[in-house]
């Protein structure tokens, strides 16, 4: 084992994290090698810096005008051209934490790492899996879930995806993850959680939340090791008044010494900045210093280093210049209401074919999406809506519709329902 990958691990042997990790997790380390290198020189270097792998001209970054030409006049040429730190832009990962305290006041007094920028979720989810999610370790997902929990968790990791279903007569199925946890026999047990949840845009209410948080204490209280890794790529899309506003990583932080969880969020949803890939990986463990969430952000690091190197540079100097203006909040809740308008509208709409049983709504009180549970084959009848009306949507197992109401404008989310329910009716009463 290299040196530093030891130097790691011996800082994070009293920890949570230290039974957690995989066997590559145990081995990864951040090297000391041209990045640290670099970063020490630009540090002490007053003189020259013959360091790192760019080309420079006179202190800047050198460019092509035609590209620098695509940006605001503001933003500055070392704000685009140079590579990130491996971990993020520092100033950006402060910020992220401070907006993530304010939106969740649970957090507040309590130690975690500073949040680490992935390029998105999906990477935030690759790295979180590579770390702590060995060869059939068992991994908990609800049966609604987004597609790529497979190819991470069961195929790039094979771990072993567990499944419960999400729903028990219209609310958070609790009692039925309880038992799912209690029938794995290992000790240590993965939980994905991911509200609001996609496919079906559901979130948790307060007093789900409250249940889900005390049941998963008691199970950490009888000796299991819970790694929760909190998907929450929708957070701040709540259009209930009774609905849990905090993430479940805040209510879980400082929960319990043998509750490791791990927060996945992104600019993606939250700012509307879909093609920037940037994402945020933060840590929380009951006990842990600064030097273990040192060392874990180290190994963090070792991932993102072995994999794409660093992050884009010039969508996180653009995020961080917006979350700084004095109009970033209130633009960003004019669109959050403009997706909420949508959301009511639709549910409305819905409540009018109420007595029709081709197609049953599921819960769904945030988010992007709602979905339907199909009486027939649901992907018969997204290729019959697709090929006959030209409306896309999306299929699950063959008994699940989803629409992201999310994309779709006012004005038309009526005629779209009406044509869901008009094909339904077309394709199952003749099958």
């Amino acid at each position: 084992m290299n040196p530093l990958a030891k130097e790691l691990n011996d800082i994070l042997a009293e920890s949570l994290v230290m039974h957690m990790l995989t066997d590559y997790g145990r081995r990864i380390y951040f090297p000391k090698g041209i990045i640290s290198q670099s970063a020490e020189a630009k540090q002490k270097a007053h003189l020259y810096n013959a360091t790192i792998g760019i080309a420079t001209d006179h202190g800047n970054a050198m460019y092509i005008p035609s590209i620098l030409s695509q940006f605001a006049d503001d933003v500055a040429i070392n704000e685009v051209f140079p590579y990130a730190p491996t971990a993020g832009e520092l100033q950006l990962r402060k910020l992220w934490l401070e907006e993530m305290i304010k939106k969740n006041p649970s957090m507040a007094g309590k130690r975690t790492s500073l949040p680490i920028v992935t390029a998105g979720l999906t990477h935030a989810l690759s790295v979180m899996a590579t770390l702590f999610l060995d060869k059939d370790q068992p991994i908990i997902v609800p049966d609604m879930f987004w597609g790529n929990y497979n190819l991470i968790f069961t195929e790039q990791c094979q771990a072993r995806q567990i499944s419960f279903p999400l729903f028990d007569q219209g609310m958070l199925n609790i009692k039925g993850l309880a038992a799912t946890i209690d029938a794995i026999e290992e000790p240590k047990v993965g939980l994905m959680l991911n509200f609001p949840n996609n496919p079906t845009g559901y979130s948790l209410t307060k007093d789900e939340a409250t249940s889900l948080v005390s049941m998963l204490i008691d199970k950490a209280e009888h000796g299991k090791k819970l790694l929760l890794f909190i998907d929450d790529a929708y957070f701040g899309l709540f259009f209930e008044d009774n609905l849990c506003r905090e993430s479940l990583f805040s209510l879980l932080c400082d929960a319990h010494e043998n509750i490791l969880a791990i927060k996945g969020d992104a600019a993606t949803k939250e700012d509307m900045v879909w093609g920037f890939r940037v994402g945020f990986l933060t840590y929380n463990n009951k006990g842990m210093t600064e030097a273990q969430y040192e060392a874990l952000v180290k190994k963090t690091m070792g991932v993102i280093r072995s994999n794409i190197s660093s992050c884009s540079k010039p969508a996180q100097s653009i995020l961080l210049k917006a979350m700084q203006s004095n109009s970033y909040e209130q633009e960003k809740k004019a669109g959050i209401a403009l997706i909420e308008l949508r959301y009511h509208l639709i549910k409305k709409t819905l409540a009018q074919y109420s007595a029709h049983t081709l197609l049953t709504p599921l819960p769904f009180n945030s988010g992007y999406f709602m979905a339907f549970v199909c009486a027939g084959d649901a992907e018969k009848l997204r290729v019959h809506l697709l090929n006959t009306y030209g409306v896309g949507t999306i299929s699950i197992k063959n008994l699940y519709l989803r629409l992201a109401f999310s994309s779709i404008d006012v004005e038309h989310v009526e005629d779209l329902i009406r044509i869901v329910y008009q094909a339904a009716h077309e394709v199952f009463t003749h099958e």
